[in-house]
């Protein structure tokens, strides 16, 4: 049986380690300001952050939620990327929360029945007085939405774009999270990682995850001898 909306979204976050305090901003200052002036329900109803892949989209949209659990507020984490398969009708209702906030919303271009059903919860969620946070791959001008009712809807609110990290700003974000953790991570290993494997964010993120399961398993500290031989082919 598929877990419902509640229960995903408990279960994406059990192992959370997003926070906006860990957000390394660099260019994206603009963004992450706004995003703590919708938490506090000042500014507009509605925002949307849009910027390619390994951005740090999800990472802002899951931190905020986070932040709103941890104020008590009423919020509803909605990654389309693991629900679309289940249908539109997860949504029916969510304007009686506070805060909705949909991941990835670009996916449902060109699903009819799942643009119809984002276009009404826009609609019902602006008439309940709710807020909604939506993060997308696309700006306004390039949506690929098939219904003009909701490129209108969607295109409407205040756009943040987000843009890359520098290699200074990787450094800072990986060092960071790895102080999250215990963890220090020199200078030379976190240049390492940036220059020899040259990825976005997200993907360092995922390689920093093992190293620091294989750091904590063989009880080694953070070196570029060990940090080659945890990624292997890499």
């Amino acid at each position: 049986m598929p877990l419902s909306l509640p229960q995903l979204t408990l279960a994406l976050f059990e192992n959370a380690n997003s926070e906006l305090a860990d957000y390394v901003a660099g260019p994206n200052q603009l963004a992450l300001d706004g995003l703590r002036r919708w938490l506090d329900g000042e500014g507009p109803w509605f925002l949307l952050l849009s910027g390619r892949y390994g951005t740090g989209k999800s990472h802002l949209i899951r931190a905020a939620v986070q932040a709103l659990g941890e104020q008590k507020s009423r919020a509803i984490y909605v990654p389309l990327r693991e629900v679309i398969e289940f249908g539109p009708a997860i949504l029916d209702e969510l304007e009686s929360i506070n805060f909705i906030a949909i991941d990835d919303i670009h996916l449902a271009a060109g699903n009819r029945c799942w643009e119809e059903a984002l276009f009404n919860l826009f609609n019902r969620t602006e008439a309940a007085g709710a807020s909604l946070l939506v993060s997308s791959r696309d700006g306004p001008l390039e949506f690929q939405f098939d219904l003009a009712d909701l490129r209108s809807r969607l295109s409407s609110g205040l756009t943040y774009i987000l843009f890359d990290l520098d290699d200074a700003d990787k450094q800072q974000a990986l060092q960071k999270r790895a102080a999250n953790r215990g963890l220090s991570m020199p200078d030379n290993v976190a240049r390492y990682l940036i220059t020899r494997l040259r990825r976005d964010m997200h993907e360092l993120t995922v390689i920093f995850e093992r190293i620091d399961a294989a750091s904590l398993s063989a009880g080694r500290e953070l070196t570029v001898p060990f940090v080659r031989e945890v990624l292997g082919g890499d």
